[in-house]
């Protein structure tokens, strides 16, 4: 340490004539009276920012930067907790969609059928009791009418074979 000191004192004390002469006017912050003493506070405030860097600030922003990436992790395992959670949600609200429907289907067809049975039976007790008679005649007179236009129509096919026109006629019964 002695040897680095007086190589400091020789090259300041060789160099004095020159940066008196040249650079003084010049580089006033070169001058030796002041330069040792701004050197040597710039050093040691340095190695001092260093230190309390290195032991005090760093060692609170790699615990700060930890917390975090502890954090961001419980937070992304909640969130995949509760996808999880949403797709057990949607698999049982599927099933509910499921047994509602499935139970509403059953109760709409025993209902159609139910229904679709009453008005058979109604039907029938309607025109075997009200409208019995007004069907009755309305048959009759169906099968009257139709009867009717058979026996025209087998006396016409006879006229028309008598005269020889009977095939360019054709007629639906």
């Amino acid at each position: 340490m002695l040897n680095y000191t007086k190589t400091i004192y020789i090259f300041f004390y060789l160099s004095k004539h020159f940066f008196n002469t040249h650079l003084s006017n010049y580089m006033p912050q070169l001058d030796l009276m002041t330069f040792f003493t701004q050197f040597f506070w710039f050093c040691l405030s340095f190695i001092v920012f260093y230190l309390l860097l290195l032991h005090y600030i760093l060692p609170f922003l790699v615990l700060n930067l930890k917390f975090r990436k502890e954090m961001l992790k419980v937070l992304a395992y909640d969130i995949n907790k509760k996808k999880e959670n949403v797709s057990d949600i949607y698999g049982i609200y599927d099933n509910i969609i499921f047994t509602v429907l499935t139970f509403f289907r059953s109760y709409i067809s025993k209902i159609l059928k139910f229904s679709n049975l009453w008005i058979i039976s109604n039907l029938v007790k309607v025109n075997l009791g009200l409208f019995l008679q007004v069907n009755t005649k309305l048959l009759k007179a169906v099968i009257e009418k139709k009867f009717i236009i058979y026996i025209i129509n087998n006396k016409l096919i006879k006229v028309l074979n008598k005269q020889n026109l009977s095939r360019n006629l054709k007629y639906d019964l």
